[in-house]
């Protein structure tokens, strides 16, 4: 029945290949670590006092509505000067963090995921709050998942929008536990717009006349003051008085090189503006980047194809234009690596058994093992809804090497029995029957090795969780398939080699005569 079990090892192939669909995949599974990271945002302008006296009640009500807090602390204003690795955070008088640990995985009930979503329902609901970031384990690798949208235009105004717009359709759909704005705090400034024309008629310029302005506000270095070998800067510049109102700054006195003292407000015109605190910028154009982190009810593929399907309802303004990144973009670029080296993987494989068995004939035959292989894989992944990750792409190309063994071992032993005598069928039937047992040993060490890390669930574990169900589907299902359909495809290149003998034969008898 070689061709019917041909036929059926196609299809199956075949129809595996349609639950690639129905597999979600994610850069990094979400580790359950037992910390989380948490930072608040109040209004600019919070005095370091209120800031503190709102970090001490949010933690008490952590502490009281969360049973699976061990500890909780929090730091709110500026790091010291010395505090290099504090100084490159977030930091402000209006921002405040806190560093949480929770009890182990398995002394609780919930899920890290569960009371990440959990505090951000409850954080939600303070008024206080401009913004929030909950990190489950710190952030980075292990952490939850993100979308990015990178939205990139010049108009501050067209792209705030946008982005706002965006934001509250991300809010809907499933799986988004968290939508935040990188540019959605804008600080107030005074600004001075200086008139070129009345600049000139004055005798000064932009350059000449903004450093005056400066130095009434940081100072200019006028002398030093020395002290028992220690020298400090005194620096001379206005009362607070003096600089902290609009009417102020219009009265502060730029000299030209005359000595004639101008006032600011004749030199142009002192606004109020609300300004963001950064500008963003990627491949020198503009961005404001709107960022969702996948909760526990969601998948990053899965909300990346939702997203996309948002975006494309949504009207893009003219001059503005998108591009989803961050931790997807880098799944996809390590993804399109890990297929490339599976590919390379493969040819060395299939070099390395040409040498050794001499013939390209008998390792093309063992690499038919290879496709059913990732057949199990897609459905192991499938069946236990477990999302494809980066590690589980290094379990299959683990696979490449392992499931080639058995069809080695069986083909190998077939060579044997032929040049022992035997014809085709009898060399199949006893490398079957011969090498049933050890390929079955080894197989069933390698997948029972394999089960406490497919369903491992201690702290840490779902990183190789992936990895070990790839391994274990992947090599059981390429075995069970390797046992029949190797021997099928060997005899049937057998038969196909042993008639082309026989015509050669035939024509040199025909020669001959």
């Amino acid at each position: 029945h070689r061709k019917t079990i041909l036929l059926g090892a196609l299809s199956l192939f075949i129809s595996s290949l349609f639950l690639i669909k129905l597999i979600p995949s994610q850069f990094f599974p979400t580790q359950d670590q037992a910390r989380l990271s948490i930072k608040v945002k109040l209004p600019i302008g919070t005095r370091m006092e209120t800031g503190r006296a709102f970090g001490l009640e949010l933690t008490e009500r952590i502490k009281q509505d969360y049973p699976e807090v061990r500890m909780c602390n929090f730091s709110v204003g500026q790091p010291d000067e010395d505090n290099a690795y504090g100084m490159m955070g977030d930091n402000g008088n209006h921002i405040i963090s806190f560093n949480i640990r929770l009890l182990k995985k398995t002394e609780r009930k919930r899920s890290i995921t569960e009371i990440a979503d959990q505090m951000r329902k409850d954080l939600s609901k303070y008024p206080e709050i401009n913004t929030y970031t909950i990190s489950v384990g710190g952030g980075g690798m292990g952490g939850q998942s993100s979308v990015d949208i990178e939205i990139y235009g010049y108009d501050f105004d067209v792209s705030d929008k946008f982005a706002a717009d965006l934001s509250k359709e991300l809010r809907d759909i499933k799986g988004c536990s968290e939508v935040n704005i990188s540019r959605n705090e804008y600080t107030p400034e005074i600004e001075i717009d200086f008139d070129r024309q009345k600049l000139a008629e004055n005798g000064l310029n932009i350059t000449t006349a903004a450093t005056f302005v400066r130095n009434r506000f940081t100072g200019s270095l006028a002398s030093y003051y020395r002290e028992e070998g220690e020298e400090y800067n005194i620096r001379v510049r206005y009362s607070p008085e003096f600089r902290q109102s609009v009417e102020a700054i219009e009265n502060i006195l730029i000299y030209n090189n005359q000595g004639i003292g101008i006032r600011v407000k004749d030199l142009g015109t002192v606004v109020e503006r609300l300004t963001p605190p950064s500008i963003e910028r990627k491949d020198r154009e503009r961005m404001i980047k709107v960022s969702a982190i996948v909760g526990k009810d969601g998948v990053l593929s899965q909300v990346v194809e939702e997203t996309q399907k948002t975006l494309d309802k949504m009207d893009i303004p003219t001059g503005m234009s998108y591009k989803i990144g961050g931790e997807w973009e880098e799944q996809q670029e390590s993804f399109g690596d890990m297929f490339s080296l599976m590919v390379l993987i493969v040819v060395l494989v299939y070099i390395v058994m040409a040498s050794q068995f001499e013939s390209f004939t008998y390792p093309f035959v063992i690499m038919f093992s290879i496709p059913f292989a990732m057949t199990g894989v897609f459905i192991g992944l499938a069946i236990t809804s477990t999302p494809l990750d980066l590690m589980g792409l290094i379990g299959a190309m683990m696979l490449i090497g392992i499931v080639v063994k058995n069809g080695i071992v069986l083909i190998d032993y077939t060579i044997l029995c032929r040049e022992r005598g035997m014809n085709v069928k009898e060399a199949v039937v006893a490398a079957g029957r011969s090498r049933l047992r050890p390929i079955l040993m080894t197989t069933l060490t390698t997948v029972l090795g394999m089960i406490p890390l497919a369903l491992g669930r201690g702290e840490g574990a779902e990183m190789w969780n992936s990895l070990g169900m790839t391994v274990a589907w992947g090599l059981s299902v390429s075995t069970l398939v390797t046992l029949v359909l190797i021997p099928i495809i060997y005899s049937v290149f057998a038969d196909y080699g042993q008639r082309r003998k026989d015509k050669k034969l035939a024509r040199k008898k025909q020669l001959a005569i």
